[in-house]
């Protein structure tokens, strides 16, 4: 009995090996069929597909978004100045824009009170609008004497709204501000940084020259 079950054993095991063989041997020729068939571009029902065999997720793109051209330095003066026009500002329909007077000379450069304004269009010929010196947008502190000395800066704001009423009226989109700082100082003519848009309004308010409070 001792011998007879030994033997058994032994074929028992004999057979496993070989069934083993075999059963390997399946499994890696029904796998290379079925990666056959995966390359094919189809699937079959019931085949679930490995992670490996999935693409890989393409990561959104931010959107590129245009840069905004800044307007060019302004030039230097024969009067040691230069003068700018920053971007309008809307808010609550009221518009405003901030003009920066530059001393680049060598001599300081004195102001008094509130500059003369014209609007001109993209002929440099004034609009009909009336320049009203104050406003109630923001704090005005009014005329008073400033000396700018070189390297430094002053500034006031212009306000306005764009308002359009009447149909049969040129609508104002000024491309030019003329300033003259003070009396008896020569013009300097500022390219608008945006339309000066008051629609036929024909209404602008200014604040007095002021030292920069940034």
């Amino acid at each position: 009995m001792t011998v007879t079950k030994r033997t058994r054993i032994r074929q028992i095991g004999a057979a496993g090996s070989a069934l083993g063989t075999r059963t390997l041997g399946t499994l890696v020729l029904g796998a290379l069929a079925l990666s056959a068939c995966g390359t094919g571009g189809g699937h079959d029902a019931g085949v679930a597909t490995g992670p490996a065999a999935r693409p890989a997720p393409t990561p959104p793109t931010a959107p590129v978004l245009p840069l905004r051209s800044s307007p060019p330095p302004p030039p230097c003066t024969p009067e040691g100045i230069a003068v700018s026009m920053n971007e309008p500002d809307a808010a609550m329909g009221v518009r405003a824009a901030r003009i920066e007077l530059l001393n680049c000379g060598h001599r300081p450069y004195r102001l008094d009170g509130y500059p003369a304004l014209r609007v001109l269009d993209d002929r440099r010929q004034p609009f009909n609008v009336t320049t009203v010196r104050g406003t109630r947008q923001v704090e005005d502190a009014g005329p008073k004497p400033l000396t700018i000395r070189p390297g430094r800066r002053a500034e006031f704001v212009i306000f306005w709204r764009n308002t359009v009423t009447e149909a049969d009226t040129v609508a104002v989109a000024g491309k030019y501000l003329e300033v003259r700082p003070a009396p008896g100082r020569p013009v300097v003519i500022v390219p608008a940084n945006g339309p000066i848009d008051l629609g036929n309004t024909g209404r602008l308010e200014e604040t007095a020259w002021r030292l920069p409070t940034r």
